[in-house]
This record gives C-alpha cells, sequence and structure tokens, in this order.
C-alpha cells in the first residue's frame, strides 16, 4: 500500500479528526483552502514498495536463525529484539542475528517514516488550521458578547440624566419653590434672605417697604 492510498494514522491526524469532528463549520472552512496531500512521484512509491517487502522478508528469514526461537507477544510483534543503538543491543556478541533483526527494525522505521512525511505534514497543517479557524471563531465570538455588552450599556446610560441636566433641574426646582418674601398687615416685620438686617414691612396703604432694622442696636444699647 502505497503512501496515498495508506490511511493516516497519526497522532497529529488523530487530533486534527477530532477537533472536525467537533466543529464541522471549522472542517469546511478549513477543506475549502487546504491543499490536498503532496503525493511522491512514482519511482519513489515503488522504490518504497520492493524495499518494504525485501525488509520484511529478511527480518523473517533473520528471526529463523534466532536460537531459541522468538517468540511473539500478544500484538505480534517479536519479543528478545532490542533496540538498535541501545545498551541491550551494544551487548549482543557481533554475531547475534538479533543484531540484524534490529537493525532492520530501525531500518524500516526509518523508512515508513520518510514515506509517511508528506501525510504527516498534510495532517499537522490540517490540525493548524482547524485549530485556527476554531481560535478565530472564539475571538469572533467574544468580540460580539463584547460589543452587545457596550451597546447595553450605552443604553442603559442613555436613561440617565446628565450631570448637566441634574444641575438645570436643581436650579429649576430651586427657582420654583422660592417664594417671594411679603408682609402681612398685623404682623411683624419679615427678615429678607440675603440681605442681613433688612426687613420687609407692610405699610399702612398696602405697599411693601424694605427698611434697614433698628431694633438689634436698641437693645444692644439698653444691655
Amino acid at each position: 500500500m502505497s503512501a496515498s492510498e495508506r490511511p493516516v494514522n497519526t497522532p497529529a491526524a488523530r487530533a486534527a479528526e477530532t477537533l472536525c469532528r467537533g466543529v464541522e463549520t471549522d472542517l469546511d472552512v478549513v477543506e475549502t483552502v487546504l491543499p490536498d496531500p503532496i503525493l511522491l512521484p512514482a519511482p519513489i512509491r515503488d522504490a518504497h514498495r520492493s524495499t518494504a517487502r525485501w525488509a520484511a522478508d529478511r527480518f523473517v528469514s533473520t528471526l529463523r536463525r534466532i536460537s531459541p526461537a522468538v517468540m511473539l507477544d500478544r500484538w505480534g510483534q517479536p519479543v528478545g529484539i532490542p533496540d538498535y543503538g541501545s545498551p541491550a543491543f551494544a551487548a549482543l556478541p557481533p554475531a547475534d542475528p538479533r543484531r540484524e533483526a534490529a537493525l532492520i527494525t530501525a531500518a524500516e522505521a526509518w523508512r515508513q517514516q520518510s514515506e509517511e512525511v508528506p501525510l504527516h505534514l498534510h495532517a499537522g497543517m490540517r490540525t493548524d488550521m482547524v485549530l485556527g479557524e476554531q481560535a478565530r471563531a472564539e475571538w469572533v465570538a467574544e468580540d460580539e458578547a463584547s460589543w452587545k455588552e457596550l451597546v447595553r450599556t450605552v443604553r442603559a446610560w442613555s436613561n440617565h440624566p446628565t450631570a448637566l441636566e441634574l444641575a438645570e433641574h436643581r436650579t429649576r426646582a430651586a427657582e420654583a419653590a422660592r417664594r417671594p418674601v411679603s408682609a402681612s398687615p398685623g404682623w411683624p416685620p419679615v427678615a429678607i434672605p440675603g440681605q442681613p438686617g433688612w426687613h420687609r414691612h407692610h405699610l399702612p396703604d398696602g405697599r411693601q417697604a424694605d427698611l434697614p432694622d433698628t431694633t438689634t442696636p436698641r437693645l444692644a444699647e439698653s444691655a
């Protein structure tokens, strides 16, 4: 199976699939602009295919030369083959077939990784674009929420009077509450607000007259 035919099953691809299932709108946007995976040229794909067959055959023949026979784990992988370059690998005798098996395993892993580089790049691009589209959608939602909150605040404050309107209202209220000082017949003179020492008198002919108060100095002299 070539790189173009093999299903993508990498952590990045799985993450992208999970995100895309949760954000269908983002996926639609991403798929619109995401380019198709880059395919390896046919000669390279053929070389990978033939190399994979050769590595599989050579690995099986190498396992047959190991004594005692190699056991397989529950996933079908041989047990007792150390990782290439590990201390266990370095401790093996030079002629031990497990050295060759470890070398083939490492070479095949590197070949598979290089073969799937275009798929890894495409999966990474897809993940990044989905995350970017999701972040953009979240930013738009936050910006819209902030704008709505600002509109609500402005509308709420528009129903409140301004400081100037409050001052004008207080002035009008004070003017409306202010009554002209008027002396009444048969009653003592009335003190005039804002004019200390002056009183308003009701004259016999009905007129109002403002006269200085002479009572206070007399009381002071008598005291």
